[in-house]
């Protein structure tokens, strides 16, 4: 294999565009790309979302040398129209241009559909998400095998089905059982996460597993073997799909050409509990691997990786437990005479392996390869006291892997729990402003991720474009911390400091940039690095959560601000509308000499209490003033006319005859008269016009 100089390290990077993250098949394969990358000289950068969604925002773009998309091609040949190289993982293919990796699922169901219909099952049913490749591949081998062995496939019910968690399956298939009952006694499921969340609503709906309904999956996960009941499924190996997709993507780069169009990946039928077989905790045998020489603890530190790794279809491999050798020379020291390996070393030579797959069966099958093989070399064993030692030896054997075991369920309680502070921080978030305006990314302190970036879109492009804004950093390094305030051109982010500073140290490790964004809105990028896979819960898993607690505090802010400018345009709203009274206060009694000894009052607006004062007093200035002995006032641009108006009027009639003047209304409708009536307002020694051109007549031919 050939290395990429170190200075072209960052240059030297593999862009990954996955529509789906979160789940265990996933982070399984990532580790196997990420590998295969750091082998070859690359490092792998993980993108939520389609090709068609990088595209669009065109982050990262410019720094990555070739693509790999899983699981859609929506977008990818657009994205590709800069030349650079693309390998699709588990989905359709596009043309002869994009070599494709993808499970094995033909002779996979098949298998799955001929091992239930050995236990007797015929009323069989299929689900899968209807929407992705492999599942409707894996549909269409289930309606062929069905076929072939002159059974109905009506229970195909790969169209039924639009997500492929367990929360969506369990809900949808206890839709199927409350409507039809017990419709089929035998269920394959597209994969495993489907299968467990079967399996919860066959058992809510009062169904036993596996003696009503067998059920049985796809995938292997870690979660298969520990659901209850055990899951048989199809044992798929994503990292070496994973490790594969980088390799023919590498040479794509390098020009050279792929071996064959579609790689796909072998899998092995893994019988538990779940579909009835008595069988379910059987472990195939390891193989026997003779050491050249007839070095029996080689040979058996060999058979320990292999019982670990499992059959290997895709050729010799490089072994998954070299730690397997501390016991193997354990056990020779122990039939030698010479010190024993204590039980904390046992133990963490057992951590590797509880961490490769942490299948129980395949565990034990482990320690039983170790009590074969010491009973092996006992038979020969020239010490009288080596059948001691040896028993002793075994026993540290046996609690160190329990140790182990212990040890690693511990630690996923305590990435559960980090996982809980960090959604409890995150939840402060969400309910605080001071958080928000302090720290952003101060929640991630609680998991394992070593740098986090927050960038948001700047509010103007640069000169080469959209540029992002980074808003926040996680991190202890002082170089990364100084990228705060920095403005980075979409297609070259993230900063060469950055992606060197989130590159994981951990061989499964991760670095992935998310999208802040939902159907309305684009914020920016979150960047989250030195991911591993210790604990699942400490990575991938709860990303989405994240991100989506991240976009509701987005949203919540950005709803704040606009209640905020609301608030205050109101606010301004107000004053004006305080302003504009006060104007018409002021303008809204003028006193105008209509003819002599006649004054006009226009009124406008309604008429409170502080209006029937000023007009009260406006009325006698004016006649003082003026020596008037009639006062018209006109009420057309009066709304309304109440109690207390008219009671105002009343008073100022009656206080302007005390100055020897007579007061008349003019511009009463027939709207107001009526109401007016139906008040019963009575105004007593007051002169009512229609208009004032009849009050003007009205005067002039009494000669006033």
């Amino acid at each position: 294999m050939s290395t990429r100089p170190v200075d072209r390290r960052t240059r030297d990077v593999i862009g990954v565009a996955s529509v789906f993250v979160d789940n265990s098949f996933n982070s399984v394969a990532f580790a196997g790309m990420h590998r295969a990358a750091r082998e070859r000289g690359y490092e792998l950068l993980l993108i939520y979302g389609p090709p068609r969604t990088v595209l669009e925002r065109g982050v990262g773009v410019e720094r990555v040398a070739g693509w790999i998309t899983m699981y859609t091609i929506d977008g990818l040949e657009e994205l590709l129209a800069d030349g650079k190289p693309a390998v699709i993982f588990c989905a359709p293919p596009l043309g002869s241009r994009c070599p494709i990796v993808r499970a094995e699922n033909h002779d996979s169901i098949h298998q799955l559909v001929d091992h239930l219909i050995g236990l007797g099952h015929r009323r069989i049913a299929y689900i899968g998400k209807s929407t992705s490749d492999d599942f409707v591949e894996r549909g269409k081998a289930f309606d062929e095998v069905m076929s072939a062995r002159g059974l109905e496939a009506d229970l195909n019910l790969l169209s039924h089905f639009d997500e492929c968690t367990i929360f969506y399956t369990e809900q949808r298939l206890r839709e199927f059982l409350e409507r039809d009952g017990k419709f089929c006694t035998a269920l394959v499921a597209g994969n495993d996460e489907m299968a467990i969340g079967a399996i919860h609503a066959i058992r809510a709906r009062g169904y036993r597993v596996p003696e009503d309904i067998a059920v049985v999956g796809f995938d292997d996960i870690s979660t298969a073997q520990h659901c209850d009941p055990p899951l048989t499924t199809m044992r798929q190996d994503p990292a070496f799909l994973g490790r594969r997709a980088v390799e023919r993507l590498i040479d794509l780069i390098d020009d050279i050409p792929p071996p064959e169009l579609v790689t796909r990946g072998s899998a092995e039928l893994v019988v538990r509990r779940s579909c009835g077989s008595a069988a379910w905790d059987a472990t195939p045998p390891a193989p026997e691997l003779d050491a050249a020489g007839g070095d029996w603890e080689r040979g058996l530190s060999r058979r320990l990786c292999r019982v670990i790794e499992g059959p290997s279809p895709h050729g010799e491999a490089p072994l998954a437990w070299p730690e397997a050798e501390v016991i193997a020379r354990g056990l020779g020291a122990a039939l030698a005479g010479a010190e024993l390996p204590d039980v904390g070393t046992l133990e963490r030579a057992f951590a590797p392996a509880v961490a490769h797959g942490g299948r129980i069966e395949v565990l034990l099958a482990a320690v039983a390869e170790v009590e074969e093989a010491a009973a092996r070399q006992l038979a020969g064993a020239p010490a009288a006291d080596a059948a001691r030692r040896v028993q002793t030896f075994l026993g540290r054997v046996r609690l160190a892997q329990q140790r182990a075991i212990v040890s690693s369920e511990r630690h996923s309680v305590q990435s559960l729990e980090r996982l809980v502070r960090a959604n409890m921080d995150m939840s402060r978030l969400l309910a605080s402003k001071q958080p928000w305006t302090d720290e952003r990314l101060a929640w991630l302190r609680h998991t394992t991720v070593r740098v986090g970036c927050l960038a948001l879109w700047a509010d103007e492009p640069g000169s080469g474009g959209r540029e992002l804004l980074i808003d926040s950093v996680h991190t202890s390094d002082p170089g990364v911390a100084a990228l705060v305030g920095r403005r980075v051109p979409a297609g070259e982010f993230p900063p060469h400091e950055l992606l060197e500073a989130a590159q994981p140290d951990a061989p499964g490790g991760h670095c992935v940039m998310v999208p802040i964004a939902n159907a309305q809105r684009d914020w920016g990028t979150l960047v989250l690095g030195g991911l591993h896979t210790e604990s699942f819960a400490d990575n991938l898993q709860p990303l989405a959560m994240w991100v989506s607690l991240l976009v509701a505090t987005f949203e919540r802010h950005e709803m704040e601000a606009a209640l905020q400018a609301e608030r205050d345009m109101l606010a301004a709203a107000y004053e004006r509308e305080r302003a504009l009274a006060s104007t018409v206060r002021e303008l809204g009694c003028p006193v105008i000499p209509l003819l002599p000894g006649v004054l006009l009052i226009s009124l406008l607006g309604a008429i409170d209490a502080a209006r029937a004062q000023q007009i009260l007093e406006a009325v006698l200035a004016g006649v003082a003033r003026e020596g008037a002995r009639w006062v018209l006032l006109d009420v057309t641009g009066v709304p309304f006319v109440d109690e207390a108006t008219a009671a105002a009027l009343v008073q100022t009639a009656q206080a302007t005859r005390l100055l020897g003047a007579r007061v008349s209304l003019v511009g009463v409708g027939p709207t107001m008269a009526q109401g007016m009536v139906g008040l019963g307002i009575e105004l007593h020694g007051i002169a009512i016009f229609q208009s004032l051109a009849a009050a003007i007549r009205q005067l002039t031919r009494m000669g006033k």
